[in-house]
C-alpha cells in the first residue's frame, strides 16, 4: 500500500493564513481612507451649498447674515432663511459636529468644519470662505 496525502501540512495552512492577514490588513487599510476622504469630499460639497446660500442672501440683503460669535451655522440668526435655500443639507458635519460660520464683517465671511477630531484650528479642517463686494 502506497501512503497518500489527503490532507496539508501546518506549515502549508500558517503560510496561507499569513498571506489571508497581510491581504485582509492592506484592506482594512483602505477601507479606512476610503470612508475618510468620502466624509471630507460631503463636508465640502456641504459647504459649497452653504456658500451658495449665504451669496444668495448676501444678494438679497445687501449683506451676509450676522452669527452668534463663534457659534456653528445653527446659530446664524438668518438660518430660517438659508435651511430653506438649501433644503436636506444638514446642519452637521459627516463626524457629527455642527459647521462653523464666523461673519467677520457685512462682505466677508468664513465657514469650515472641525474635521474628524472636532478641533477647530487644526490641520484636518475643512474651510470655505466668502467675499463679497465693498
Amino acid at each position: 500500500m502506497a501512503y497518500t496525502r489527503n490532507g496539508f501540512t501546518l506549515l502549508e495552512l500558517l503560510a496561507v493564513l499569513a498571506v489571508v492577514a497581510i491581504l485582509a490588513g492592506l484592506g482594512a487599510k483602505g477601507y479606512g481612507l476610503a470612508r475618510r476622504q468620502a466624509k471630507e469630499g460631503r463636508a465640502r460639497a456641504d459647504l459649497g451649498k452653504w456658500q451658495a446660500a449665504l451669496d444668495g442672501y448676501r444678494a438679497e440683503h445687501g449683506r451676509y447674515p450676522e452669527q452668534v460669535p463663534e457659534a456653528p451655522l445653527a446659530g446664524s440668526r438668518a438660518i430660517g432663511y438659508l435651511t430653506n435655500a438649501v433644503e436636506g443639507v444638514s446642519l452637521l458635519d459627516p463626524w457629527g459636529n455642527g459647521y462653523r460660520y464666523v461673519c467677520t464683517n457685512r462682505f466677508l465671511y468664513g465657514m469650515h468644519s472641525a474635521g474628524q477630531d472636532g478641533a477647530s484650528g487644526t490641520g484636518d479642517d475643512i474651510v470655505v470662505a466668502g467675499q463679497g463686494y465693498r
